[in-house]
């Protein structure tokens, strides 16, 4: 019950909260940066000898030095290597219920390296099922089914089913023909599900519909939404969340915001011209672990902050990838020459035929190319040429 109280608490917090301006939005911010930091000098030993609640003070992790410190950036002191084989006995079970010290573990996906492990108490996973949902559901009064298509469930994905709003898992590892059954037979009102999952289910199961559907878990491709919109009669959204939280949602408008309510962003520029930036994250309400100046791997490109849904929440234009899915050359007046992936991914798709590719960049700067159809490869080879 009182997690059910929790979510319900939550989601009214979250659904009704709306921030007139700027420097409304950034006032909250520090408030509970001040909050955040104080607390975590106190209780995270990693941060024992930080001199002050200054955000500044406080080290800039990576995931490899994130999980090098695993034991020190989680309040009850528990070992990567305890959860991790908690977590990863689970997922041989396809249990995913993985409990330690009464904390709930996850992993990661792992395609940006190493996987990461994620612990959440009863009390954080009420809390995100309520934000999650004020943000996601298009009505608070329609009843709604919701389908996750994952790699993992677990009791975050479990915390709200029941009532008007009824959850449904589907597992990643099922083939494709079982996918699409199981969502048949579920009828959800909302979809979401990694984009080549979407473009899957669009092309073969036409009685799927739909109200909302929204891309996870990967980068949303131009070409993919194009055919997913055309398959379900309906945009897609995207939702932006990793292990280190929910960072953010496409409004009514198709407009990506990053969740600058629930995550404090520091903009690390790779380059001046297009403003294309790696986030540092800071966590304004996790308590479990300490997600404080978290460089994630993703690089995004900014769009306007003018969306017509009248947020004052930064806009993403696109999720362009990860950081190592830049390109880099050695530029004919010296220095340096990146190219951006969302760049390279126009260029490849742009080539008659081409379906799906792997692009992989040697030691010595050269590029090997794999296509599908293979009998797309001459056309792919040669628009790369071009680049």
């Amino acid at each position: 019950m009182a997690d059910r109280l929790r979510t319900l608490a939550a989601l009214l917090g979250t659904r009704w909260r709306r921030f007139g301006s700027r420097e409304a939005l950034e006032r909250h911010q520090r408030r509970r940066l001040r909050a955040v930091l104080e607390r975590a000098r106190r209780v995270f030993p990693y941060y024992a000898a930080v001199a002050s609640d200054d955000l500044a003070a406080f080290p800039v992790l990576d995931k490899a030095s994130w999980l090098a410190g695993f034991d020190r950036l989680n309040d009850h002191g528990l070992t990567l290597d305890e959860c991790l084989d908690a977590a990863r006995a689970a997922e041989q079970r396809r249990s995913f219920d993985a409990e330690v010290a009464g904390l709930s573990v996850g992993l990661s996906s792992g395609t940006s390296g190493r996987q990461g492990v994620f612990l959440t108490a009863p009390a954080e996973r009420a809390r995100w099922a309520g934000v999650m949902l004020a943000k996601a559901l298009p009505s608070l009064t329609e009843p709604a089914r919701v389908a996750l298509v994952l790699r993992s469930g677990g009791p975050l994905y479990d915390s709200v089913d029941g009532g008007r709003i009824s959850f449904r898992y589907v597992d990643l590892a099922l083939p494709p023909d079982a996918i699409a059954q199981r969502l048949r037979d579920f009828a959800p009102t909302i979809l979401a599900a990694p984009p080549q999952v979407l473009d899957d289910l669009a092309a073969r199961s036409p009685r799927l519909a739909p109200a909302v559907v929204y891309s996870i878990a990967d980068v949303l491709d131009d070409e993919v939404a194009v055919r997913v919109e055309a398959g379900f009669g309906v945009p897609v959204r995207q939702l932006y969340q990793a292990t280190e939280g929910f960072l953010g949602i496409s409004c009514a408008h198709g407009t990506l915001h990053l969740n600058e309510d629930l995550v404090h962003v520091e903009r690390e520029v790779i380059d001046e011209v297009s403003g294309r930036f790696t986030p540092v994250i800071t966590d304004l309400y996790r308590r479990s672990q300490a997600i404080i100046r978290y460089r994630l791997g993703d690089v995004l490109l900014p769009g306007r902050d003018d969306c017509p849904c009248g947020s004052v929440l930064a806009t993403v234009a696109r999720i362009e990838g990860r950081a190592d899915d830049v390109l880099r050359f050695t530029a004919t007046a010296g220095g340096e020459q990146p190219l951006f992936a969302d760049f390279v991914r126009a260029v490849v798709l742009g080539a008659p035929v081409v379906e799906d590719f792997r692009l992989v960049q040697r030691p010595d700067q050269s590029l090997r190319l794999a296509v599908r159809p293979q009998r797309a490869q001459a056309s792919a080879h040669l628009a790369l040429q071009g680049l």
